[in-house]
């Protein structure tokens, strides 16, 4: 499965999260503002009410016994109060504080701290020009506001976790929609033409977009197998045919004619074996038959089996192998991958060639590394190398056909491997990774 770092989901998942916590964070603070407005509203209207009470109490000496009569009250009254005469004097009350202006507003001036945070105040002037203030107290207010400004922030932190699971779950369901899509892709990859997308029965988008694929996949697995089977058919039909050419042409005599048509016929039967060995690799299914097979082993019969052909050509050839190497594979497939590669360094390379072969491994891989000193090839023929019955410009006068390097390439992909090629300048290095075979040991008796 897609790692978290590596997902398009996650970041997908994750950035939903991120929007909807700014949609959120943007709608709790217009939901606050419009509290808050609110809130000073009802202020304001309780202000006003108590003025306009207070301002029916009708003369001055009725006026300051109710203010006295609330003085008293005042650890428990939740309005503060002073009276101005028309000079500006502080008359009586419980706020100290300068004479401010008419109407509604925001009390910036200290307060009698006994009245506890006084924050909103309305002025207006009796009858006589003595001007009267009501100022409330905000406690209870901001007791409110602070709760809900709480309870707000544990909502939007309450929410973002949510919001993180949710998209750790979405990426994590998206990844197990998508993986057996991938493994199918990959299978495919490998050969395994007989894969498909599992498709489930809700009839969602990825279950429509399985099927789409698994009919693409099956028209492609026919149109494969159709060409495969045009090719087998054309190289069987043609071997029977050649063989009976060659044993007629055998029996003429050792005239030179006879003698050439005879190599034109082994190469021919040649070209045709190596079409059906590449067909029948690459068709899948070979992996059923493998085995155990220890790699340092066959590659040490290979090399030396082939380093007198190299020898007598004017080459020169090493091999460092290491030991203990195994894989599972085809024996004779894995001989043949190798066989190939010594003869492509061989048969594409001037005399006084120099070879190296090393098998070594990597984490989990066996790495088979065949390098030469040789000319090498062009940027363009590189890419090209693996593509059946294609020869470099330079090569064409050599022997050959175009399908050894084919051959190493489909065995390398049956086996789960694959096949690189690397300009060292000058010459070639090819280089085959194989999944190593891991051995257990089993624990050792103990004497009782």
């Amino acid at each position: 499965m897609t790692s978290i770092r590596s997902s398009a989901a996650y970041p997908i998942a994750v950035a939903y999260a991120a929007i909807f916590a700014w949609v959120l964070l943007l709608l709790g603070a217009g939901v606050y503002w419009v509290a808050n407005a609110e809130f000073v509203r009802q202020q304001d209207r309780e202000i006003t009410e108590e003025l306009h009470r207070l301002a029916r109490e009708g003369n001055r000496t009725e006026l300051l016994r109710e203010l006295g009569w609330r003085k008293a009250q005042r650890p428990t009254y939740r309005f503060g109060y002073a009276l101005f005469d028309r000079h500006g004097k502080r008359v009586d009350g419980t706020l100290e504080i300068a004479r401010p202006g008419l109407g509604l507003g925001d009390l910036t001036q200290t307060a009698n701290a006994e009245n506890g945070q006084l924050t909103r105040a309305g002025a207006i002037d009796l009858a006589d020009g003595s001007r009267l203030v009501v100022a409330a107290k905000s406690e209870s207010i901001d007791r409110i506001k602070h709760t809900i400004l709480r309870l707000f922030l544990l909502a939007v932190v309450i929410i973002l976790l949510i919001s993180a699971i949710g998209a750790l779950v979405l990426g994590y369901y998206l990844n197990w929609r998508l993986t057996p899509i991938n493994a199918t892709a990959n299978a495919i990859i490998t050969g395994h033409m007989d894969w498909r997308v599992p498709v489930g029965r809700r009839g969602d988008e990825f279950d429509v977009a399985g099927q789409a694929i698994n009919m693409m996949l099956d028209r492609i697995a026919a149109l494969v197998e159709n060409l495969r089977q045009v090719s087998s058919d054309i190289a069987h039909d043609l071997r029977k045919p050649l063989m009976r050419l060659l044993v007629q042409t055998d029996r003429l005599g050792n005239v030179e004619g006879a003698e050439r048509v005879l190599e034109l016929g082994d190469e021919l039967l040649v070209l045709f074996s190596g079409i059906l060995r590449i067909a029948e690799v690459e068709g899948g299914g070979i992996e059923r038959n493998f085995e155990p097979v220890e790699l340092s082993e066959l590659m040490n019969e290979v090399v030396e089996s082939f380093a007198p052909a190299v020898t007598d050509g004017g080459d020169t050839i090493r091999w460092t192998i290491e030991p203990d190497v195994a894989v599972m594979g085809n024996r004779e497939l894995l001989a043949q991958l190798a066989a190939n590669l010594l003869d492509n360094a061989r048969t594409h390379t001037p005399a006084g060639t120099h070879m190296q072969f090393t098998l070594t491994t990597s984490d989990h891989l066996a790495v088979i590394t065949v390098e030469d000193d040789g000319p090498g090839v062009s940027d363009a023929d590189r890419e090209r190398l693996f593509q059946r019955f294609f020869r470099a410009e330079a090569s064409r006068t050599n022997p050959g056909n175009g399908l050894g390097l084919s051959l190493v390439a489909a065995v390398a992909r049956a086996h789960g491997g694959s096949v690189e090629v690397e300009d060292v300048g000058p010459g070639l290095r090819m280089v085959i990774t194989l999944p190593k075979l891991v051995r257990t040991k089993l624990p050792e008796a103990t004497m009782g």
